[in-house]
C-alpha cells in the first residue's frame, strides 16, 4: 500500500509444491456473509506472472475470474497483480489516507481444487500506520504476518489497517479485541466494553460454547452495513449516533447481530452455506432463518443482558409488525421467495419494497411465532432456543454439515412436542398472518388501529410463477420466448374488493387496465409505490417513478384473469387504503402457562 491515497494494493502471491503444465488461477465472485455477486476481478490490474527463478510465465484470462498460466511444469509460480478498492463498503476492498480494509475475496486468488490447504498473509504497512485488525491467527516471530488453515478461513477474514483504537475485553478467559474508529471522545469507553461483554456473555450462555480462540470488532465508523464472519464481523456505523441513547441502544443492538452470526450462518447453518462455491450464488430457502433469526435474538440477547427492557424489545416488534403489514410487497413475496432471490437484490435489502419483503425483518417476526409455539406446545419447557444448541449440537459439532430445511423443521416441532405448520405456511407463502394468536401465548394482546394512508385498496396477495401454456395470451410467448410469467392468486381478504368482485385464490391474473400483470403494475395502479426502505446490510434505491395514474378508492380497477382455463375480465370497486398501527398490552388475568412463558421469554438471565 505505497501511495494509499491512488486506492491501489500491490498483491504477491507465491505457490509452491505445483505440478503441471497449466495452473489456473481463481478470484471468488462474492464474499461469505454478503449474498451478492460482487465480480471481484474487475478491480485486478496489472497481472503477470513468473515462475520461482523470476521467468515471466505466458497467461490469458480464460473466465471472469480465471487466470491460466502457462506454467511449464514450474513447481513453483509467483503472481503480481494490483487491486482497485475505493468503495468503502464491508464486502468491498477500500484504501485511502485513513484506512485500508481488506475484503479477502476480492483481494486473494486461489488455485482451484485447492482451498484446502493452508495459507499465509504478509501485510506491509505504510509507514505512518501501526495497527492490522483481523481474526486471522498471528504467526510468532513474524510481524503482520498472518495465517490461516484453509483459504475458507481466509476468504472469511477481513483485514482493517490503520490508526484505530484497540480495545480488548475477556470472555470465559477468551480475548475479544474492538478496532474502532471516529467514534467521539464523549462516548463512554469503558461501558462500550462492559456492554459488549454482557453482549457476547448472554449470548453464549444461549448457545452454551465460546466456539472460537479469540474475536475480534472491526468497527469502522462511517457508512452502512455489516457483515459477520467466523471470528470476526465488519460493521459501519455513524460514530455519532452513539452520542445518544436511543442511538446507541441502536448501535448495541446492530452489533449484537452481527455477533449472534458467529452461531446462526457460520456455525448453525442451512446445508446449502458451505462448503461454499465461490464461482456462483449459493441458493437457499432459508435466509430467514440465517438472517431473520438472527435479527430475532439480537435483542433478545440485549433483553437477556439487561441492556434493553421488555417494553423497549416489545415497541420494537410492533414497529416491525407494522412496517410489514403497511407496506405492499408483503402481498407478492414471502420469506422463503425473499431468501432465495436475494442474490439479485443485494444480498435481501435491494429490492423493491412494494414488490418484495426483507427476509431479515420478517424472518424475525416469524421467529418470536415459532419461539412462542414452541413454549405454548412444550407447556414452556422449551424454547427457541432449544432448537439453536440442538441444530449446533448435531450439525455443527457432530456431523459437521448444515441443515436440510425439513431437518430444521423436525427440530422446531421435537421441542415444540407437536407440529409447527403454520408458522412455516407463513414462511413460504403470502397469507395473512394471525399476530395476535401467538403473543396471546404469552398473555399479549396485540391491538392494531387504522387510519386513511395514500392509495387504494385491492385485498389480494399473490404469487409469481409460469403459467401454462393454455392461459399465454395471444400475440405473446411463441418459440424461443420462454414461458409466460403471471400472477397467481393465493388468498382474497374477507370483506375486501376483490372479494367482492369474486376474486378467488388459485386465479391467475393476466392483466391489469389492459397491461401485464406484474406486482409493480397493480402497485402503480393503486397508488401504494413509495421509497424503498434501509436495510442493516446496505442501502436500497428507491423504485423507477411510475408515469401511471393511480386509481382512487371508489373508482374500479379491470383485472383480465383466468380460472380454471377460461379468461375473463372482473371490474373491482376500490376501497380506501387504510394504515395499521399495532401496540401490545397484558391481558388482565393470564393463565399460569401465560404469565410463566411471558415472564421466561423476556427476563434478564445476568
Amino acid at each position: 500500500m505505497t501511495q494509499p491515497g491512488n486506492h491501489i494494493f500491490h498483491v504477491m502471491l507465491r505457490a509452491d509444491g505445483l505440478k503441471g503444465e497449466i495452473q489456473d488461477f481463481k478470484m471468488p465472485v462474492w464474499s461469505p456473509g454478503f449474498y451478492g455477486v460482487g465480480d471481484y476481478s474487475r478491480n485486478v490490474l496489472s497481472f503477470r506472472a513468473e515462475d520461482g527463478a523470476g521467468h515471466a510465465l505466458p497467461w490469458e484470462k480464460i473466465t471472469k475470474n480465471t487466470w491460466r498460466v502457462a506454467a511449464g511444469n514450474a513447481s513453483s509460480v509467483v503472481l503480481n497483480y494490483d487491486v482497485f478498492g475505493a468503495t468503502s463498503f464491508a464486502a468491498n476492498n477500500y484504501l485511502g489516507e485513513d484506512r485500508a480494509y481488506l475484503s479477502p475475496s476480492g483481494t486473494f486468488v486461489h488455485v482451484p481444487g485447492m482451498t484446502q490447504h493452508p495459507v499465509t498473509v504478509a501485510i506491509q504497512l505504510p509507514a505512518n500506520w501501526k495497527q492490522i485488525a483481523t481474526g486471522l491467527e498471528p504467526v510468532k516471530g513474524k510481524p503482520n504476518t498472518f495465517s490461516a488453515a484453509d483459504f475458507d478461513v481466509l476468504y472469511d477474514s477481513p483485514i482493517l489497517i490503520g490508526n484505530q483504537e484497540y480495545l480488548r475485553f475477556d470472555v470465559k478467559g477468551v480475548p475479544h479485541f474492538v478496532a474502532m474508529e471516529n467514534v467521539p471522545e464523549s462516548v463512554d469507553r469503558p461501558k462500550m466494553l462492559s456492554d459488549l461483554k454482557r453482549m457476547v456473555t448472554a449470548a453464549t450462555q444461549l448457545i452454551g460454547d465460546v466456539p472460537y480462540q479469540h474475536y475480534t470488532f472491526l468497527m469502522m465508523g462511517r457508512g452502512n452495513g455489516g457483515i459477520e464472519h467466523l471470528n470476526s464481523a465488519s460493521i459501519q456505523f455513524n460514530g455519532d449516533s452513539l452520542t445518544t441513547p436511543g442511538g446507541y441502544l441502536g448501535w448495541l443492538s446492530y452489533v449484537c447481530h452481527e455477533y449472534f452470526h458467529n452461531f446462526n450462518v457460520k456455525r448453525i447453518r442451512p446445508i446449502a452455506l458451505g462448503p461454499f462455491n465461490y464461482d456462483m450464488e449459493n441458493l437457499t430457502n432459508m435466509l430467514w432463518v440465517s438472517e431473520g433469526l438472527s435479527v430475532y435474538y439480537q435483542d433478545l440477547v440485549l433483553v437477556r443482558a439487561g441492556l434493553m427492557t421488555r417494553e423497549q424489545y416489545l415497541d420494537k416488534m410492533r414497529n416491525s409488525i407494522g412496517s410489514f403489514e403497511n407496506a405492499a410487497g408483503h402481498h407478492y413475496q414471502s420469506a422463503t421467495e425473499s431468501s432465495w432471490n436475494t442474490w439479485s437484490a443485494g444480498s435481501g435489502v435491494g429490492g423493491d419494497r412494494n414488490t418484495s419483503i426483507s427476509y431479515y425483518n420478517n424472518g424475525a417476526m416469524l421467529g418470536a411465532m415459532l419461539d412462542l409455539r414452541i413454549r405454548e406446545g412444550s407447556q414452556n419447557r422449551k424454547s427457541l432456543d432449544d432448537v439453536m444448541r440442538g441444530l449446533y449440537r448435531k450439525y455443527y459439532l457432530e456431523k459437521h454439515r448444515g441443515f436440510t430445511d425439513a431437518e430444521f423443521r423436525q427440530e422446531c416441532e421435537i421441542a415444540a412436542g407437536g407440529d409447527v405448520a403454520e408458522v412455516l405456511e407463513y414462511a413460504a407463502t403470502t397469507k395473512d398472518v394471525d399476530y395476535a394468536k401467538y403473543f396471546a401465548y404469552a398473555g399479549l394482546q396485540l391491538d392494531a388501529t387504522s387510519e386513511d394512508a395514500a392509495g387504494a385498496y385491492l385485498g389480494i396477495n399473490t404469487h409469481s410463477g409460469e403459467a401454462p401454456p393454455n392461459l399465454v395470451a395471444p400475440g405473446r410467448g411463441g418459440r424461443g420466448v420462454g414461458p409466460e410469467v403471471t400472477l397467481a392468486i393465493t388468498s382474497v381478504t374477507p370483506g375486501s374488493p376483490a372479494a367482492r368482485a369474486g376474486l378467488q385464490a388459485g386465479d391467475q391474473i393476466l392483466e391489469v387496465e389492459g397491461a401485464k400483470a406484474t406486482p409493480k403494475a397493480i402497485n402503480d395502479l393503486l397508488g401504494v409505490s413509495q421509497p424503498a426502505g434501509r436495510g442493516g446490510r446496505g442501502q436500497a434505491a428507491p423504485p423507477a417513478q411510475s408515469t401511471v395514474t393511480p386509481k382512487k378508492a371508489g373508482e374500479k380497477l379491470r383485472i383480465r384473469i383466468s380460472r380454471n382455463g377460461a379468461a375473463q375480465d372482473v371490474d373491482v370497486e376500490l376501497a380506501p387504503n387504510v394504515k395499521r398501527t399495532f401496540s401490545f398490552r397484558e391481558v388482565g388475568n393470564p393463565t399460569a402457562l401465560q404469565a410463566g412463558i411471558l415472564k421466561d421469554w423476556l427476563r434478564p438471565v445476568q
